[in-house]
């Protein structure tokens, strides 16, 4: 056997070892969940909890398909906050989040009802 032949076998053992690593096995059995989370920002993990508690069932099923997206590469980018509750919400979910109005003035953050309840 050259030399050439023992470089050759050489270079593909590594490659073999390389494309076992990259296919990562550990992510089939991964939590859908962990896998959407994963690609949530602004208060993406927020919508997410919020939809969990209030539909649990569809929520389920949209983080199942999220999820297959996500690992087939159809959807390849971040999901913030505002785009997953817009996927719910046109699903005829309607998913309340708790949102508050901050206001500063003279240095001191106030929330919007706080000040209101102070002019009074």
């Amino acid at each position: 056997m050259s030399e050439d032949d023992e470089v050759e076998k050489i270079l593909k053992k590594k490659m073999g070892e390389l494309m076992k690593r990259h296919a990562n096995p550990q992510q089939k059995n991964e939590d859908p969940y962990e896998i959407v989370k994963s690609m949530l920002y602004e208060r993406g993990d927020e919508v997410l909890s919020a939809a969990s508690v209030q539909y649990p069932k569809e929520t389920r099923l949209v983080v199942s398909k999220l999820a297959e997206l996500i690992k087939n590469r159809t959807l390849n980018y971040k999901i913030s906050g505002s785009e997953l509750l817009y996927i719910f919400r046109s699903m005829g979910l309607p998913v309340s989040i708790e949102t508050t109005i901050k206001i500063e003035r003279n240095g001191k953050s106030l929330s919007l009802s706080d000040m209101l309840k102070n002019e009074e």
